[in-house]
Order: C-alpha cells, then sequence, then structure tokens
C-alpha cells in the first residue's frame, strides 16, 4: 500500500479574490533570489516573488500551474499564502489580450520614454510574457 504522501494547505490570494486554497504536496516557485520549492513540514519561509509560473503538485498527483504577477509565498505550519496582484490560471489566460499588452510594451521600449513608462512597459512585457508562457503560446 502506498504511504499518501504528507500535505499542507496552499492558498493564493490576489486584491480581487481567493483563487486557490486546497490541500497540496507540492510548490515550486521563482523567487527573486531564485527558483526554490516547499514541501510539507517546511520551514517558516517570507520571500519575494519575480513574476512568474507557479507549479504546484496537488493531492492527486495532478500539476496545476499558474501565472503570478510578482507577490510575496508566506511559509508557516504547514500553510502556505501567496499574496499576489493577479494570477491566472492554465485555461483562463486570454491570449489576445496579452498579446496586444506585449505589442504595446514593445512599441513603448522601442520608442524611448522616461525612465519610469520605461519601468512601467518592462513589467507589463515580463507579466504578457509568462501568461503567455503559461497558455503555451
Amino acid at each position: 500500500m502506498d504511504k499518501m504522501a504528507k500535505t499542507f494547505k496552499l492558498e493564493i490570494i490576489t486584491p480581487e479574490k481567493v483563487v486557490y486554497s486546497n490541500s497540496v504536496q507540492s510548490i515550486s516557485a521563482d523567487g527573486t533570489e531564485g527558483s526554490f520549492g516547499v514541501l510539507a513540514d517546511h520551514a517558516p519561509l517570507i520571500t519575494e516573488l519575480q513574476t512568474s509560473i507557479l507549479t504546484v503538485g496537488d493531492t492527486n498527483n495532478k500539476t496545476i500551474r499558474f501565472a503570478l504577477d510578482r507577490g510575496f509565498l508566506e511559509v508557516m505550519a504547514n500553510n502556505v499564502v501567496v499574496l499576489t496582484d493577479a494570477c491566472v490560471t492554465e485555461g483562463e489566460v486570454n491570449v489576445e489580450k496579452a498579446r496586444a499588452e506585449k505589442d504595446t510594451a514593445e512599441k513603448t521600449l522601442s520608442s524611448g520614454g522616461n525612465a519610469e513608462e520605461k519601468e512601467k512597459a518592462m513589467a507589463i512585457l515580463r507579466r504578457a510574457d509568462t501568461w503567455l508562457k503559461l497558455a503555451n503560446k
């Protein structure tokens, strides 16, 4: 008989809603300090997340992927909370919108502009690229 893998609770929260709340077996994420994984009984941790794809192994050994727009991840006593500005799951990506945002951001970057406009365009470009990567487009 297979021993059940240990699980922990994961919540992904945006300013609008709780995107995901469930027991999971594993998480892999891209922090600003590099990539890392979380399993049950992980030491307490708070880290900043990059705009990237968060990969979750659920209790049915299925992989669920989310695209996040920056944020923070906290691990505390087998509870993991991800706070992010925006998050989509694989089936939710609006490819046309992401492509349009990417085009606009690239135009802004190539046309010059002040540092603030460029920084904003870079953030939009990163998000659009991440959303498209999640959709495999």
